[in-house]
């Protein structure tokens, strides 16, 4: 692994749930719309609030892999990446089947928790272990 997956692992996880807006636009015209927009809206809200602390919690806490400093480097910082794509998409659902328009505020704000997670230097640095860890033979 190196940081040159990793940014195009992190430009996949940003691009899905941008394809997937254009995807709901497309159907959410024909979809039935349930009338929970507040439960719906403030479930989405703590939802994406929630993934998006742990985005920045859990992936330090990960432990290093036998596989190698940039492998642990690499699946921790998946770990947040994923949490920030999941928050993203779930808006989206939710706008299909309610048609509330503050939904689409909420994703702009997990896809923006995702942008700065960007995988720079100084971030795969940050992910590194300090220590190596042998590889498994």
């Amino acid at each position: 692994m190196n940081r040159l997956v990793a940014l195009l692992v992190w430009s996949s996880t940003l691009v899905v749930p941008l394809f997937f807006a254009a995807v709901a636009e497309a159907v959410r015209g024909d979809a039935p719309h349930l009338p929970v927009n507040g439960v719906l809206f403030w479930v989405t809200l703590a939802t994406s609030a929630a993934c998006i602390a742990l985005s920045r919690m859990v992936p330090g806490r990960v432990a290093a892999v036998p596989a190698g400093r940039e492998a642990t480097a690499f699946i921790r910082l998946v770990s947040g990446w994923a949490l920030c794509e999941g928050a993203a998409l779930f808006p989206l659902v939710a706008w299909i089947v309610t048609d509330d328009p503050r939904l689409l505020g909420v994703c702009a704000v997990d896809l923006l928790a995702l942008v700065l997670l960007f995988p720079s230097e100084a971030r795969w640095e940050s992910m590194t272990p300090g220590e190596r860890i042998p590889a498994r033979r």
